[in-house]
């Protein structure tokens, strides 16, 4: 994997970083990300807040079935857009990859 964090801090664009995520679903089952936390390679523990849902969407890639999430996030001063998954059989998150 091609994705180096250090310090939080994310220095490439190609992911697949399984994450735990907070999140709300209306009563129409539309689900809201509101914060995720992954760790890191020195085996940190970092919380990350979303500021804003950019796109909302459903992929459909040989049978796996994903929301996808396009979200913008701040880290420090610097703002990174990323995208997120959430496979709907597995109920697993992860960072898709940074836009």
């Amino acid at each position: 994997m091609e994705d180096q964090v250090h310090g939080g801090i994310y220095e490439t664009e190609a992911v697949n970083i399984p994450i735990q995520i907070l999140s709300v679903t209306d009563r129409d089952g539309r689900i809201t990300p509101l914060w995720f936390r992954l760790e890191t390679e020195e085996h940190e523990i970092r919380k990350f807040r979303i500021e804003d849902i950019i796109s909302r969407g459903e992929k459909n890639y040989v049978g796996i079935k994903e929301k996808q999430f396009v979200c913008r996030i701040r880290q420090g001063k610097i703002c990174k857009t990323l995208e997120m998954r959430y496979n709907t059989t597995t109920q697993k998150w992860r960072i898709f990859q940074f836009l």
